[in-house]
């Protein structure tokens, strides 16, 4: 059996010319619709920081305060939608 390990997502993105889209992707408004939308926005930016401390980037500390605020405005919108949900 081959002993595969799973790629670092942040730096997969970060190679591709892709991590500023997605991490922008991640919190936009267009992505965050509702409840689930935001659950599932935060199960990314959980796997997104996991792999940022085992990335080349984990140095990086405007990468490190922007995955933070993400949390942060992500977290916003889902209170907004569980406060007013019926």
């Amino acid at each position: 059996m081959l002993n595969m390990s799973p790629e670092n997502l942040i730096n997969k993105f970060h190679e591709d010319g892709m991590l500023c889209f997605v991490l922008g992707a991640l919190i936009s408004a267009d992505s965050l619709v509702d409840a689930e939308s935001c659950h599932k926005a935060l199960d990314c930016l959980t796997n997104l920081k996991r792999d940022f401390e085992t990335s080349s980037l984990k140095d990086d500390h405007k990468l490190k305060s922007f995955l933070d605020k993400a949390e942060s405005i992500i977290q916003r919108y889902l209170h907004d939608f569980e406060k007013n949900s019926p």
